[in-house]
């Protein structure tokens, strides 16, 4: 009786052993890599980039939802800190405004709607391989009447 209950339990013990090791076969490798031989970069570099966020920003948009308050709240010029994953395959996911409290909602708003459309970057490497990248960038807006 003992003999079967030990052997009843080495049969279990070998079956968690295969089944852990087919769910960790299966699982895909989705961590941030911090530590990359390239950074990741915006296609065209850093001008196609200033190019990209001056034609997609709607400033009109934004001065257009400010009150007197939001200038008074946030100032005239203002910062946003982004922060997204550039994916291994150069899309651009995970995106949040770092410093949403420290600026207007519309203009919060509005940097969320640029980075979504967002084309693809050339994706940070490591050891010659695509990773993922977090990454922070800075988005400045003039909201100065003239």
């Amino acid at each position: 009786m003992i003999h079967i209950i030990l052997t009843s339990i080495a049969l279990l013990f070998v079956s968690l052993a295969f089944a852990q090791e087919r769910v960790e076969s299966v699982e895909i490798d989705t961590s941030i890599v911090r530590n990359v031989d390239k950074v990741p970069e915006f296609v065209g570099g850093v001008s196609a980039w200033s190019s990209f966020i001056s034609r997609s920003f709607d400033a009109y948009d934004v001065i257009s939802q400010l009150d007197s308050t939001d200038y008074v709240d946030f100032g005239i010029r203002q910062t946003a800190i982004m922060e997204f994953t550039v994916c291994e395959d150069g899309s651009i996911c995970d995106i949040r405004v770092a410093n949403e409290d420290k600026i207007s909602p519309a203009f919060a708003k509005e940097v969320l709607r640029v980075m979504k459309r967002s084309p693809k970057w050339h994706p940070g490497l490591k050891n010659e391989k695509a990773v993922r990248t977090r990454i922070r960038q800075n988005i400045v807006g003039d909201f100065e009447l003239k």
